[in-house]
């Protein structure tokens, strides 16, 4: 069995937190332990409703991420379901990134 099949492999590029944030792919947040969304899953809500729309989206996001936590505390990628449609939740070093699974 391989402990760590990246351990010793040559890095051909890499494309930082910082880097994604400033050329604005991705946004930080503070909403519990998610620290970051993706662009297009902020794009999402537009309108007079957005910011509710937007906090309603992240209360139940944190939900179903704190329920599948407690079932399995040790995963690092999570697939949750909002509003009929599927998003990605994957550790990031410092908290969880909210993304579509397009974006990943």
């Amino acid at each position: 069995m391989i402990d760590d099949f990246w351990d010793g492999a040559d890095i051909i590029d890499a494309y930082t937190d910082g880097q994604a944030v400033d050329d604005g792919v991705l946004i930080p947040v503070e909403f519990g332990s998610i620290s970051r969304i993706t662009r297009s899953v902020f794009e999402d809500f537009k309108g007079d409703d957005a910011v509710e729309a937007f906090l309603a989206f992240i209360d139940e996001a944190l939900k179903q991420f704190g329920e599948n936590a407690e079932r399995n505390p040790d995963d690092w990628f999570q697939s949750i379901e909002l509003a009929g449609r599927k998003y990605f939740i994957c550790f990031n070093g410092d908290g969880f990134t909210l993304m579509k699974p397009e974006d990943y």
